[in-house]
C-alpha cells in the first residue's frame, strides 16, 4: 500500500497527527505496536491549558486537577492552585477516547525499520509493509523513525537527557483518597537528578518515581518503595491495595535540536517533547503531533519533502506555538542536581507564594 502520511505510535501525539491529517482530506496509516485499549505508566495529570487542544468527555476524566503540590527535601510544601481545573485521566480510557475520535482505528504493527528511498519511506514491520510520502514518528522516547531517519549521531536522545519512570497503582476507597490526597497532584522534589510524584484518581492513587542517574535507574523500584514508606505517604496508603511495578523511558531535555529528517518528522516523546519538573508531556504531544501533521499537508501541498524545508516549517510554527521553549527550561541541572538546590528551588516558591 501507498499512503501520503504513515503515523507510527498512536498515543497522543500520533492521534492527534492522524486527526488533523484526516480532516486535510489526506490518505494515512495510522500503526501501533499495542492493540487499543491499552495500559500505559502516565501520572495521567493534564493542566488546564489541555482544553485548549482538545475535548475532553466528562467520563474520561477521573478527577479534576485542583493544582499542584510542590515538596522539598526538608518537607517545605508550596500549595499551587489553577484558576480553572485541569484533569487527571486514566491512560488507558485516555488514550483510547483519542484514537475513537479517528474514522479508522489504528493498525495493530510493531515498526521494525524504515528505509528511505527517493520517493517514499518504507515502513516495515512483522508482515507488514507499506510506502510514505511521510512519516511522522510519534513512537515514544526510544523512536524506530528517529533511529531509522535521522541518521547522526547528534540527532539522537543522549542517555542522561532520559529517565527512567517507575510506578505502582494503589486502589483505595474514593471517601479515603478525598480526604487523604483530595485534587491535587504532589512532587516531591527529594532526590538527585529525580523525583516523586503521587496522583489521586478516582478509585486509586498512582506513586512513581523518575530519574536520570545510573545508581537510580539500577534501583528505581527499591528507591520508590522506601518513599512510599516514608511516614507522610505509608499513611495515607495504609488501606490501599498496591498492584505490580510498572516502569517506562522518558525525555528529560528537549525538544531534540533536530526534529525531521528527509520525508521524517517527530513528535511527542519521540521529539522530546516534556516539561521536565514534572515529566508532563500529554499536551505537548498532542500540540506537536497537531502541528507536524499541518507540516506534513503544506509538504505534500509543495512538494517538498527534504529536511531543510521540513525542519524550517516544523521549527517555525513550533516556535510560534511556544513549544520551542522547553529548550530553555534547565530544570535539571538548576533545581534537580542535588537535594540543595531543590530546596533553595522550593523555598523560592514558597517566599512568592507568601508575597
Amino acid at each position: 500500500m501507498i499512503y501520503d502520511v504513515v503515523v507510527v505510535g498512536a498515543g497522543p501525539a500520533g492521534s492527534s497527527a492522524a486527526l488533523s491529517l484526516e480532516k486535510q482530506g489526506i490518505n494515512i496509516l495510522l500503526v501501533d505496536k499495542e492493540a487499543f485499549p491499552r495500559n500505559k505508566v502516565c501520572a495521567g495529570v493534564l493542566p488546564p491549558r489541555i482544553f485548549s487542544e482538545l475535548e475532553i468527555p466528562e467520563d474520561v476524566i477521573e478527577r479534576p486537577l485542583a493544582g499542584y503540590r510542590v515538596f522539598s527535601p526538608s518537607g517545605y510544601m508550596v500549595e499551587s492552585a489553577f484558576s480553572n481545573p485541569g484533569a487527571i485521566v486514566n491512560r488507558e480510557q485516555f488514550d483510547y477516547f483519542l484514537v475513537n475520535r479517528l474514522k479508522s482505528r489504528p493498525k495493530h504493527v510493531r515498526v521494525t525499520d524504515c528505509v528511505q528511498g527517493e520517493d517514499f519511506i518504507t515502513v516495515i514491520g512483522d508482515d507488514f509493509s507499506a510506502k510514505a510520502k511521510i512519516v511522522i514518528g510519534c513512537d515514544g522516547v526510544s523512536s524506530r523513525v528517529k533511529k531509522e531517519c535521522f541518521v547522526n549521531d547528534s540527532d539522537m536522545i543522549r542517555k542522561g537527557d532520559m529517565a527512567l519512570g517507575g510506578q505502582y497503582e494503589v486502589s483505595l476507597p474514593t471517601k479515603e483518597i478525598d480526604e487523604n490526597f483530595g485534587n491535587w497532584f504532589e512532587v516531591f522534589y527529594t532526590i538527585p537528578y529525580g523525583y516523586f510524584w503521587v496522583t489521586p484518581l478516582r478509585n486509586e492513587v498512582k506513586v512513581g518515581c523518575g530519574g536520570t542517574s545510573d545508581e537510580f535507574k539500577n534501583n528505581s523500584r527499591a528507591v520508590l518503595e522506601e518513599f512510599m514508606r516514608s511516614e507522610g505517604i505509608k499513611k495515607r496508603l495504609a488501606n490501599g491495595d498496591t498492584a505490580r511495578f510498572e516502569s517506562h523511558l522518558i525525555p528529560m531535555r528537549g525538544p531534540h535540536e533536530v526534529l525531521a529528517s528527509d520525508r521524517a518528522l517527530v513528535a511527542g516523546d519521540a521529539g522530546g517533547f516534556v516539561f521536565p519538573g514534572t515529566g508532563e508531556g500529554v499536551f505537548y504531544a498532542v500540540k506537536s503531533g497537531r502541528i507536524a501533521a499541518e507540516v506534513a499537508g503544506a509538504a505534500l501541498e509543495e512538494g517538498r519533502f527534504d529536511s531543510q524545508f521540513l525542519e524550517e516549517m516544523y521549527s517555525k510554527n513550533l516556535e510560534k506555538n511556544g513549544l520551542l521553549s522547553l529548550r530553555d527550561v534547565d530544570f535539571v541541572d538548576r533545581v534537580l542536581a542535588s537535594p540543595e538546590k531543590a530546596e533553595q528551588y522550593i523555598k523560592k516558591l514558597k517566599v512568592f507564594k507568601t508575597q
